[in-house]
Parts: C-alpha cells; structure tokens; sequence
C-alpha cells in the first residue's frame, strides 16, 4: 500500500513539473498549479537516498544552495522590513525548487514530455501572435491588430521573446537531428517564424538581443570546427537583413541610441536605457560601500529608496537593479556573485557531459540567460523567473555522474594495452 502510494505523489509530481513547463510561456496560473502538485507529490513520494544523492552530485547544487544560503544569512544584518524579506524569501525558493525539479526529470522519458510540453505552450502562443495581427484574439495582452506594434501573447514581451527565443533554439535542434527532408523542413519554418515573430512582431530590445547570442551559441556549438567562423558569419548576414527588414526593430535600436545621449548628455534617467544606465551606476557604488557581505537580504530595495525619491521612479528603479550580477553583489556581496557566476559556469562545463541535442540546447539556453543576466532580473522578475528556473534544471536533469573506473578495470586494461 505504501509502495502503492509513493508511487502515486511521484507521478503526480512528475504531472506536475510538466504542468510547469507547459505554463512557462502561456499561463502562470498553470505555473502555480503545477508547482503546488510538485510539492504535493515530491515530499510524499519517499526514495529520500535516492533523490539525495541525484542533487549531492549535480553540479548546480553547490552554487544554488550557496545563494539560498546568502539570502537566510543576510536576514540577519539587513535593515529591510519582514514585508520585503518574505518577498526575497519567496523570489529565491525557487532554487530550492530547481533541485527538486533535478530528479523529477532524471528519468529521460519525463524529460522528453516536459520539453514537449514547453514545445505545445511556445506553439500556442506563437500561432497566437501571428493571430493577433488580424484578428482580437481573446487571450491576448496586447491586442493589437496590424504590423509594426508588439503583439505579445501570455506574458510582456520581454518574457515572451526569452521563451521563443529558446523555442527557436529547440526547434532548430530538432532540425538538426531530424533524418527525413521533410520534418527537417517544418522544424526550419518553425524556427523562421518564431524568430520572425521576435524580430517584428514584439516590442523591446531583449528578445532580439538574446536571439543573436542564441544563434551565435547555437552555431558555435552545433556546427564542425572547420564551420563554426562561416555559421557565425551567415549569423551576422541574417541579422543585418533583419534589421532592415524590421521598423519594429530599426525604431527600438535608434531609440536605444537617442536615450543613451540623454542620459549621457543631460542626465535623462526616466527611459528604458536611461533607467538601466542609473541603476547600474548606482548599484555599482551601493556593492563597493560594502564589497564583502553586501547589504543583506532586499539591501539593494532599501538602499535604493533612499535615492529615488519620486515614488514613479522608485516603482520602476527600486525593485531591482535589472542586472541579476549586481542585485546579487549589492545584497550578498562578493559570496553572491561568486554563487551566480559558478551557477552559469557549472551548467555550462555539464552541458558537455550531455547528449549532442541537450547540449546545443543548453549551450542556447545559456547564452539567453547570460545576456539577459545583464539587462534583466532573468531569476527575480516572476515571468523570467519561472523561464530560466525551470527549463535550466530540465535540460540538466540528464547530467549523469561520470563513472570512475574500477581498479580490476584499469588493471585488465593495463594488460591488454601490454
């Protein structure tokens, strides 16, 4: 009966991770019910030794349990009110989730239906795009008709052009590893009209710069060493030809330009660019005033009250510095970003341990996380967050212990070479 039962919470938390992925890029209400299911299901289905010693020997481990650390150290010196703390508490239970999420997907099988299931949501909400370009499509965020507006779906457009822009990276992999002519070329228009819709179809800057570093990535890794500087170069061909193909995209770069020279000029901070070149410079002096240990927990949103004062401006400026490097320095100090830049390396060094499609998609994977690491909050803002903290740990589930060769092993390989 027991074994009955555990059997169940596993399957149900299984369900549950999937749900999750299928959520990703079309609805957080699915994103909640499938982590309530995980939690459900995983704390009641048993086989502790065994998920214990699948998240002792995974690379991420270390570096995201030294952040989740940091964040219940540093409640003890911050000056941040409990509202702030609990918010922060909650924001990071999410690495904790992501090494559960470790042994959910360690069996290939589930790992497969979790990334098909990320693929269903992508296709959905691509189809729903497209839609949106003539017709009121319900479900819709933007409602826009017509082209050169954004026509984003489920989430903003900066979380939409992340998820698409590994969508694109999935469906490019599949086309890679595709035997047949023709699902090799309907994996290739799928790409080309996911890209298409990042390019023209969404507002912003991010979703178009994540898709270049994930072609340049995706081209570096997957192609032959003798190929990789032509693939890189047919990559800068097609981003040129998108850019004049694109107003969307040709506005949103002149505009980046012109914001940047306010700021630098006149010290315009209320735009997009102008915002992010504030807090960067701002948050870059707030971690020098105290480069060891930071400020502690949610120092980064008390420090940042302090200079806006506007609440209009705080709204924007004071919730996080839209550079996940320095929200974690400011608040943890060196420890903080030390743990973010070992969580970016270990994945990457693993990625190499994979299957040839889990590592391009990794690789891919990566180079979004890493440029939007820059330019975003990619594990505090909620849309990005559920992104980057779910699909990482799928695409590692499949990270296996490398086995370490037994002494008669080596000794029978030692005669034979003899």
């Amino acid at each position: 009966m027991r074994a009955r039962f555990e059997s169940a919470m596993d399957t149900t938390a299984k369900g549950g991770a999937v749900v999750l992925l299928l959520g990703v890029p079309t609805s957080i209400a699915l994103v909640n019910i499938g982590i309530l299911l995980i939690l459900i299901g995983w704390f009641l289905s048993g086989r502790w030794p065994w998920k214990f010693d699948v998240i002792r020997h995974h690379p991420i481990t270390l570096p995201a349990l030294l952040i989740s650390a940091l964040v219940l150290i540093g409640i003890t010196y911050t000056d941040a009110p409990k509202a702030y703390i609990g918010h922060h508490l909650y924001v990071y239970s999410k690495l904790p989730l992501m090494l559960m999420l470790l042994t959910l997907f360690h069996d290939p099988r589930w790992q497969s239906r979790g990334l098909l299931a990320f693929a269903v949501g992508s296709v959905i909400t691509v189809v729903s795009t497209y839609a949106n370009i003539w017709f009121v499509v319900p479900w819709s965020d933007s409602n826009n008709q017509g082209l050169g507006v954004s026509h984003h779906v489920f989430n903003d457009y900066i979380a939409q052009g992340l998820a698409m822009s590994f969508f694109t990276a999935l469906a490019l992999a599949m086309a890679i590893d595709a035997r047949a002519k023709t699902p090799r070329s309907a994996w290739l228009l799928v790409a080309a009209f996911t890209a298409f819709s990042i390019t023209h179809l969404l507002q912003g800057r991010t979703g178009q710069m994540v898709l270049l570093a994930m072609f340049c990535a995706l081209a570096w890794v997957a192609s032959p060493p003798a190929w990789r500087w032509r693939a890189l170069i047919m990559v800068a061909a097609a981003t040129v030809l998108v850019f004049l193909s694109s107003s969307l995209l040709r506005d949103r770069v002149i505009t980046m330009f012109a914001e940047f020279s306010q700021y630098a000029n006149a010290g315009v901070f209320t735009t997009s660019t102008g915002y992010r070149l504030d807090m960067w410079k701002n948050a870059l002096e707030m971690f020098m005033a105290s480069p060891l240990w930071g400020h502690g927990t949610a120092g980064y949103r008390v420090l940042s009250e302090q200079v806006y004062a506007d609440a209009m401006v705080c709204a924007v400026a004071c919730v996080h510095p839209h550079n996940q490097f320095l929200l974690l320095a400011v608040d943890f100090g060196v420890l903080g970003l030390v743990g973010y830049v070992l969580l970016l390396q270990r994945s990457f060094m693993a990625a190499f341990d994979l299957t040839v499609r889990y590592r391009n998609l990794l690789v891919a994977f990566l180079a979004i996380l890493f440029v939007d690491s820059f330019i975003n909050g990619p594990f505090w803002v909620t849309t990005e967050r559920h992104l980057f903290a779910s699909v990482l740990p799928l695409l590692l589930a499949g990270w296996r212990l490398p086995a370490v060769p037994s002494a008669d092993a080596v000794r029978a390989s030692s005669v034979r070479a003899a």
